[in-house]
């Protein structure tokens, strides 16, 4: 009798370890779901965030992108406003309120001199003709303009002279040859106007020239 209680009891017992085994495993799996839920929330949490800087950095982007477009319409209808410019005289460059023309230095003056030399007078009768044709009503402004290499043995006191003083001798050519002196008027900017730096021979020449404006200095004044 005794033997068969034994053999009844041993599947009681084996069903509680098995139930607890189980119980074990359902434990263990819902910490691993729980533990995989952390995890994706985090991510979830972390691609909001990005999500959210991308969105701004977006605005911030139409926002540039349509500062630009107002900037290009805006410079459209200037352009569109804007007269045309006026005809210019050959060998001319239209500028703001008239024209100008630039000669090089060397086919006006020897190195460090300011009287004209004999090849000037092809380039300087034709901006005569062109100030007594198309600029009467301009005003006539001549700029000298120099290297930077020092005054050292021409005998000026810095190249403001130099370039003044050529720029007068220009000035007085045109006024002998029939431009009303109230149209004129020199200036000299020495090598502080250059056109490119002063690094080479080369360069150098090309920053030594005069330049010749016919401006309407009236418009630019804005006097009356």
């Amino acid at each position: 009798m005794s033997g068969l209680i034994i053999r009844r009891t041993v599947p009681v017992v084996m069903l509680v370890m098995v139930a607890g085994g189980c119980a074990t495993k359902e434990k263990q799996r819902i910490t691993l779901l729980e533990e995989t839920n952390r995890n994706l929330t985090d991510r979830l949490n972390l691609t909001s965030g990005d999500l959210d800087t991308m969105s701004s950095e977006r605005d911030e982007l139409d926002r540039r992108l349509q500062a630009v477009l107002d900037e290009v319409d805006a410079l459209r209808q200037t352009l569109a406003e804007r007269p045309d410019p006026e005809e210019v005289a050959p060998g001319w460059t239209p500028v703001p309120g008239g024209a100008m023309i630039a000669i090089e230095g060397n086919v006006l003056f020897e190195p460090g001199k300011v009287t004209l030399r004999s090849e000037a007078r092809r380039a300087l009768e034709a901006i005569v003709s062109a100030v007594q044709g198309e600029y009467t009503n301009k005003d006539v402004l001549v700029f000298g303009h120099t290297d930077d290499t020092p005054i050292k043995k021409s005998g000026w006191t810095d190249n403001y002279q130099l370039s003044t003083e050529r720029a007068l001798a220009v000035v007085r050519y045109l006024r002998d040859r029939g431009v009303p002196p109230q149209q004129l008027v020199a200036c000299g900017c020495g090598e502080h106007r250059k056109r490119v730096a002063n690094t080479s021979a080369a360069n150098r020449a090309a920053n030594r020239r005069v330049e010749v404006f016919a401006i309407d200095t009236e418009l630019l004044t804005a006097q009356p």
